[in-house]
């Protein structure tokens, strides 16, 4: 399936993302390819594949021209690239990385496949829904960004981090303490 813009058109959509302008049904039938088709009278300026739009950020016509003002870069070998510099960023607060470990406890995780794959592929994971009602996070609760997942997942590394850690001093001070006693035996 491809979605084609005009950009002479005056009614190019500038919206937080191409996605939120897909009905469910368009949508799913974008699983397993669908590309957003730019073109500019006759010519094609460009086809974006789908799957990479809700990464993106803001999405509008200059973007276009330059894919890295939105966010995301390509590699071709394989790897994609998302800003996450300091210096693009703004309104910065630190996160309650317990809360998060507590948020994923509770946060549903299923094994599924999409609509339109085959029987035989599986995925795991949280729906976008539960995703975003717990961490309040992304643009939409229809689709888990990259970066959310990367740093819900990083901050709950933390935490568990931290309670090993918090676990570890009590049983180094229960070892001494055992220690203690038992030299307090020996010596009786």
């Amino acid at each position: 399936m491809v979605k084609c813009m005009d950009l002479n058109s005056n009614n190019l959509p500038i919206t937080e993302s191409l996605i939120e302008d897909l009905s469910d049904e368009e949508l799913a039938a974008c699983v397993g390819g669908c590309d957003i088709q730019l073109t500019t009278g006759e010519q094609k300026v460009t086809e974006v594949p789908l799957v990479e739009l809700p990464l993106l950020g803001d999405v509008s016509a200059n973007v276009i021209t330059d894919i890295t003002t939105i966010g995301i870069r390509y590699n071709p070998n394989g790897s994609d690239r998302f800003r996450s510099d300091r210096n693009v960023k703004e309104e910065v607060a630190e996160v309650d990385v317990h809360a998060i470990l507590k948020g994923i406890a509770s946060l549903p995780i299923t094994t599924w496949k999409y609509k339109n794959q085959d029987e035989t592929i599986r995925h795991i994971g949280p729906m976008a829904q539960d995703f975003a009602a717990t961490f309040n996070v992304g643009e939409s609760d229809r689709f888990i960004e990259v970066v959310d997942a990367n740093g819900v997942a990083l901050a709950a590394i933390q935490a568990l981090y931290q309670v090993m850690q918090h676990k570890e001093s009590q049983i180094n001070e229960l070892q001494t303490q055992v220690h203690q006693l038992k030299q307090q035996l020996i010596e009786k």
